[in-house]
């Protein structure tokens, strides 16, 4: 186990300031205020782009107004993140850790952010959660950190081993990805998933993040005549991909990241989400109950219904704060790799030795506006 590595020295901290004065956009989501006499100080990174951001940060702040009911514990939540140059996000990073002293991370889904965090871990030693899905978050070589999603390979090749019985079969299925960086990283993954479930991938299609191209790539996908899409976006434009398939007439099946299980994309896709498939992880029934008590409770302050994004943040901030309060920032990194189990909103948190969650996965399937519990059939 690498032992941990100092803070970075004043001259990295002179070049980071200046780096961050150079930036043009100021974060527009200050940090969450607590007490100034908190113990305990953890940071959120989140870029202003990130998709999921309402509902990333709304989990995390739920999870820390619940710890500070408790007379004895004081954490504040610090949250940074800007456009700008590239590194910008590495600046705010480096900045909860120097500057606010932020005692661990937690990195949104977004996995180029999540690599800028994990930078800043391996010079500082702070822990990493992170919400990334691609596989490369966990090769990083950083030991200090913990993934609180499937990965993308899991939920694909999950998803292909139900959805395409007869592995013997021409390819059937294409991808919908983002465009990019994203993009690659998700397509490296998926036919990744593909090859270790026996399965092979028709095509994989790049959707604008704006989606000026969604007419064009409903039109490829209706030309390849697929018997079923992996929609791998976002929420909101997996819900209006998913929308524009079926308006166009496309009757085959349609699934996604289990993070499509969402208000988000119900709404953006309306009737056409029936029928959309999702991977879930599976939950025992003290784990239901939490869920529902986490999705109580998230109702009551918001107002809104929460996803899983939501319930994610709130667990990487609960998982975070429990090992800030068992361990002494020297004794921390060497808490690495966790060897327990946490009882979490979207389920056990338990890691293996790469930081990857354990997880085992059922099917959803969307009907009348709401993802319930689906069987695959089997040839």
């Amino acid at each position: 186990m690498p032992q941990a590595k100092p803070a970075f020295p004043r001259s990295h901290r002179v070049s980071l300031v200046a780096a961050g004065l150079l930036a043009a956009a100021v974060c527009p989501w200050p940090a969450w205020a607590a007490p100034e006499s908190a113990k305990v100080v953890i940071g959120l990174l989140l870029p202003p782009e990130e998709a999921e951001a309402a509902s990333l940060r709304a989990g995390v702040v739920l999870a820390v107004e619940q710890a500070n009911l408790a007379p004895t514990s004081s954490v504040t939540l610090v949250v940074r993140g800007r456009i700008g140059q590239w590194g910008a996000d590495a600046v705010e990073a480096a900045r909860m850790v120097l500057d606010d002293g932020a005692r661990g991370l937690i990195a949104p889904p977004n996995g180029a952010a999540t690599h800028l965090a994990l930078q800043v871990a391996g010079r500082t030693a702070v822990p990493v959660i992170s919400l990334c899905a691609d596989s490369s978050v966990s090769q990083t070589g950083v030991p200090w950190m913990v993934r609180i999603a499937p990965t993308t390979i899991e939920e694909v090749r999950f998803l292909l081993s139900g959805l395409i019985p007869d592995h013997s079969d021409p390819p059937q299925w294409v991808a919908l990805v983002p465009d990019g960086r994203a993009g690659r990283e998700v397509s490296r993954d998926l036919n990744r998933a593909a090859s270790s479930a026996q399965r092979k991938l028709k095509r994989v299609c790049e959707v604008s993040s704006t989606l000026t191209n969604l007419e064009s790539v409903t039109a490829q996908v209706l030309k390849e005549q697929p018997k079923g899409v992996l929609v791998w976006l976002d929420p909101v434009p997996a819900g209006r991909l998913t929308r524009s398939l079926r308006e166009a007439g496309f009757a085959g099946k349609l699934a996604g990241p289990s993070r499509c299980n969402s208000p988000a994309f119900l709404a953006a896709s309306a009737q056409a989400s029936e029928g959309f498939l999702v991977p879930s992880i599976v939950s025992d029934e003290p784990g239901e109950t939490r869920l529902l008590s986490f999705q109580t409770a998230f109702r009551q302050r918001y107002g809104i219904e929460a996803d899983l994004t939501a319930a994610e943040g709130y667990d990487a901030a609960k998982l975070l704060m429990h090992l800030l309060g068992k361990y002494d920032s020297q004794s921390l990194p060497r808490a690495f790799p966790l060897d327990f189990s946490l009882p979490g909103a979207s389920g056990d948190l338990s890691f293996d030795a790469e930081g990857n969650r354990k997880i085992a996965l059922r099917m959803l399937i969307a009907r009348r506006g709401s993802f319930v519990a689906f069987e695959p059939e089997r040839k």
